[in-house]
């Protein structure tokens, strides 16, 4: 057995042992406790480093220097590739194909921002929108400009992506010029511990740009000051706690948060079974429900089905997770196609959650009590095989039924049957509360206007897919840094990424008054 190794937080320009009791971290295929983390101390200190080291040093670069500095942390946490997926494999339970999803999603995010960078001009600000007169002889302007802001980023972040999570978050903040204290999910945080290491090891980084907090979060809120920015990806019931925490409130840090997203596709009533449409459909379903065996926040979790088509979306569906379900187990094993859950506690929540469903859904496939998976021992490892359940149509246009109400984080997704109108389908898809990402399938002409319209509002990104672009589209759970990520209500009215868009929330926009000659140099820098 491999000895447990002890992980320290990265602070205040030096890697810093833990005080107290540990917690430790577990191969989730086998329940082996592979290393530990300890309690940090002194945060207080490590964000008023950030904030008088890191901010100084990354808001004296130029915009194109920080666009550089994205891109060698790419090519180097590229050239760590192997490693890093080996390290997810085992201490997120991940199977290589869904260890790459996130490193790779990692190095994107750095690459795309490092070429948007030099697209940004190097003044020290972005302008946002043209200048405005403000009386009739245009001798007095305002002019909207985004500065950086003199604080530090923290960076709360969930289990499920322990890379992309941490680096989509920091390449951002770096190209604002904000430093960034990153806290990665204890669980799963030895992916994040060692590309904080990479970076760090590799002097990569301006001093004080960069910190790591791993273990509990202590008292790292009570320091927080009106010039922080806190963004956190996890549970609504944890995200309202930050929102309500005295001293965030006290100093009006800015929050961003992304929450639970009940996620919803619609099938068209004009797709067809045979067409390379409908084969989409099951394809992306099946890769939605048991990509990182369900654990992605963009998750499809309602299925909503024109009544006509209900058995034949069911039979092809059940036919595609049966062969996934007879090749879950250790993602050790190659022959693996879906590894565990992350921790004990997300299999107990899954099995309750399941079971919370069945009262409005039954269950067409998936026995949320099996315990021998393949390549792992018997009654080890926090496996939950995929979970498809069925509501009827009555059920589906319930607001208070349990799948309009309750995420389950793993590979469970119900059918939603409904009588084929796009009224009715964006009525059901409304219950969720508001959701990350939904998808519609057809080929209906006037989709496109129709379901902006009526679906927007409660969806951070809409996706449409239709036969001409089928062979060519992406399944609806990949997140583009071109694109914004977030969503209303349920899923934490944050919003992160989308290109240049994203340098806001790191950002303070300032109107600044001032006669039209003053503000001209302002134009010649490109608008944010």
């Amino acid at each position: 057995m491999d000895p447990i190794e002890e992980l320290a937080s990265h602070l205040r320009g030096a890697w810093q042992p833990g005080d107290g009791p540990t917690q430790s971290l577990f191969n989730p295929a086998t329940q082996e406790a592979i290393a530990v983390v300890r309690p940090a101390r002194e945060l207080a200190n490590a964000l008023a480093f950030a904030r008088d080291v890191g901010g100084a040093s990354l808001r004296a670069l130029t915009r194109k220097q920080r666009g550089e500095l994205l891109q060698s942390a790419a090519k180097v946490l590229h050239e760590h590739r192997e490693e890093l997926i080996e390290l997810a494999v085992r201490n997120g339970g991940n199977t290589r194909s869904d260890a790459k999803f996130d490193i790779d999603g990692a190095t994107g995010v750095l690459s795309a921002y490092a070429e948007l960078a030099g697209t940004l001009g190097d003044s020290p600000w972005l302008v946002d929108g043209e200048a405005v007169s403000l009386t009739r002889s245009g001798k007095v302007k305002v002019q909207h400009v985004l500065v950086p802001r003199h604080g530090v980023a923290v960076h709360i972040n969930a289990f499920n992506f322990p890379a992309w999570g941490m680096i989509g978050k920091a390449a951002v903040a770096w190209l604002a010029g904000m430093p960034v204290l990153s806290k990665p999910a204890t669980s799963t945080c030895w992916v994040a511990h060692r590309i904080a290491a990479i970076l760090l090891e590799g002097k990569l980084l301006p001093e004080g740009a960069l910190q790591l907090l791993v273990g509990p979060v202590g008292d790292l809120l009570d320091h927080l000051g009106p010039q922080d920015v806190v963004a956190f990806t996890g549970s609504a019931d944890t995200g309202a706690k930050i929102r309500g925490h005295a001293n965030v409130l006290r100093h009006g840090v800015r929050i961003n948060v992304e929450a639970d997203s009940l996620n919803a596709v619609i099938i068209g009533s004009d797709v067809s079974p045979g067409t390379e449409l409908f084969d989409l459909v099951v394809r992306d379903c099946v890769t939605e429900i048991t990509q990182k065996a369900g654990q992605k926040c963009t998750a499809t979790r309602r299925i909503l089905v024109p009544e006509h088509l209900l058995e034949a979306v069911r039979i092809a569906l059940v036919e595609r997770l049966d062969d996934i379900a007879a090749r879950t187990g250790n993602p050790a094993d190659p022959q693996v196609r879906m590894g565990p859950l992350a921790t004990d506690q997300q299999l107990h929540d899954g099995r309750n959650g399941v079971h919370v469903l069945t009262a409005d859904a039954r269950v067409v496939r998936g026995d949320t009590g099996r315990t021998v998976f393949m390549g792992a021992a018997d009654a080890k490892g926090w496996f939950l095989e995929p979970i498809l359940l069925e509501a009827t149509s009555a059920a589906a246009l319930e607001p208070r039924a349990g799948f309009h109400r309750r995420e389950v984080f793993g590979p469970v997704a119900t059918l939603l049957p409904y009588d084929g109108s796009f009224a009715r389908a964006a009525q059901i898809v409304a219950a969720g509360g508001g959701s990350l990402v939904s998808t519609v399938y057809s080929d209906d002409r006037d989709i496109s206007s129709r379901a902006t319209l009526e679906l927007g509002a409660f969806l951070g990104r809409l996706v449409i897919a239709g036969e001409k672009i089928a062979a060519a589209s992406f399944s609806p759970g990949l997140v583009f840094p071109q694109a914004a990520h977030g969503g209303p209500g349920r899923a934490g009215s944050g919003e992160e990424l989308g290109g240049v868009r994203a340098l806001a929330l790191y950002s303070q926009r300032t109107a600044v008054q001032a006669g039209a000659a003053q503000l001209a140099k302002f134009s010649e820098t490109h608008a944010g």
